[in-house]
């Protein structure tokens, strides 16, 4: 009988889990969700053109077509482990609350100068997309980036064994899923489990010394690498954002970016540290640096009707949201500004204080707010402030009542979906 690998490489190493997406060829894996079962539609992925179809019921068994294992999910875990071994490669692992995404990007774009890099695509962060990142993994790739999501304790565990990466990147340890994990300090013990594993297996860590919370955290692992410290065996410096950041290297050479938003220089710092520690040129480096351009509703700059609008709607939580107003409010594009701000999901029990904290700070400014979903309306956020119960009711304000010269900030969790408030503005 075929095994796993053996199938999966007759497969031309491709694998699919969504019929609507299958290939010729290619290795079928029926995975089981809430409201569907993979093992119903295995006959159709052969007839749509998978080579093999991997099944956990018996009575969907097709002689000589299905393989079947005890558990698919385990199964597609199991197999892109055992793929992974037999790549002798340096392996990144990056977890955070907050910009592992543009870091991941950023690191991905800078290691491509000098090696064939295969990095996550999109947000497959996950317990299926992680092993489907392994899975696409070219034969001659010679440096992988592995961007690990989790919002239950143990996830980043399962993770790192699935993937095992040789070095550690956590960027930062904020308010987020806090519904999933119960309270910040499981949070913060949950993006630990990166550092326990490379501690175990004797790997190096890329720790951000402006992150005190993450320094605490990889206590245990032996071979560290500062960055974004004057004491940092690497380092570039904030030079300023005027909207778009610059940085000033060693000899005090500026370079402008295409990144918004000062707290980006942190994805820059750790990009640029990654990059000299594997050897790839201080000028390759600034290149790939200063070229690369944000998109996928993160940290872009639209300038629009007379408008200058930073777009982040890709996601929000307490820490991401504050580092996002803290910069928004030292620039001053236009004569009038305002923020956009929708819910931030997944607080749980710390949703209200969370929420009332931001509209407590708002008050402060004198910056027009505009609030938009059910966690905001229970603030006690008061007449000066603009509040909407979705996004539908806050575009249909903006067609009616247009805002012009002015220098906006859109900000919210991906379920808002605000970024569709761009069309009034």
């Amino acid at each position: 009988m075929i095994t796993l690998l053996e199938a999966y490489k007759e497969c031309a190493r491709s694998v699919c889990t969504d019929t609507r997406k299958t290939t010729l060829n290619c290795l079928f894996i029926a995975l089981k969700g809430d409201n569907f079962n993979g093992n119903q539609f295995a006959k159709q992925a052969l007839t749509s053109g998978a080579k093999y179809a991997v099944i956990d019921e018996a009575e969907y068994a097709i002689d000589g077509k299905t393989i079947l294992v005890s558990n698919a999910l385990a199964a597609l875990q199991s197999l892109a482990n055992s793929y992974r071994k037999e790549f002798d490669i340096p392996v990144l692992g990056i977890t955070g609350s907050n910009g592992k995404t543009t870091a991941k990007e950023l690191i991905h774009a800078v290691i491509s100068k000098k090696y064939n890099c295969h990095s996550t695509p999109g947000n497959f962060n996950n317990h299926i997309g992680l092993p489907l990142t392994l899975l696409s993994m070219p034969k001659g790739t010679e440096f992988c980036i592995l961007e690990m999501g989790d919002n239950h304790m143990g996830e980043i565990a399962t993770l790192s064994l699935i993937g095992e990466p040789t070095h550690a990147l956590v960027t930062n340890v904020g308010k987020d899923h806090i519904e999933g994990f119960g309270s910040f300090e499981n949070n913060k013990l949950a993006k630990k489990e990166l550092f326990d594993y490379i501690s175990n297996t004797n790997g190096t860590a890329f720790i951000p010394d402006f992150e005190a919370e993450v320094k605490k955290l990889a206590n245990d692992v032996e071979k560290q690498i500062s960055f974004g410290s004057d004491s940092s065996r690497y380092k570039v410096t904030f030079s300023g954002a005027a909207p778009f950041i610059s940085y000033k290297n060693e000899s005090g050479q500026e370079f402008t970016t295409k990144l918004i938003g000062e707290y980006n220089i942190f994805n820059i710092q750790m990009a640029y540290a990654i990059g000299r520690e594997f050897g790839v040129t201080e000028n390759e480096i600034h290149e790939a640096i200063c070229s690369y351009q944000p998109a996928n509703l993160r940290s872009v700059f639209i300038e629009q009707n007379s408008n200058a609008i930073f777009l982040d709607a890709y996601n929000s939580n307490p820490s991401s949201l504050n580092a996002a107003l803290k910069s928004f409010e030292k620039q001053h594009l236009k004569p009038s500004r305002a923020v956009i701000i929708g819910d931030m999901l997944e607080l749980g029990q710390e949703s209200l204080r969370e929420h009332q904290a931001i509209v407590n700070d708002l008050t402060k400014s004198d910056i027009e707010v505009y609030l938009v979903g059910k966690e905001f309306e229970k603030t006690n956020h008061g007449p000066s402030m603009y509040w909407f119960p979705t996004r539908v009711e806050l575009l249909e304000h903006f067609i009616e009542n247009p805002v012009q010269n002015t220098q906006i900030l859109i900000k919210g969790s991906r379920g808002i979906r605000l970024e569709e408030v761009l069309e009034a503005l």
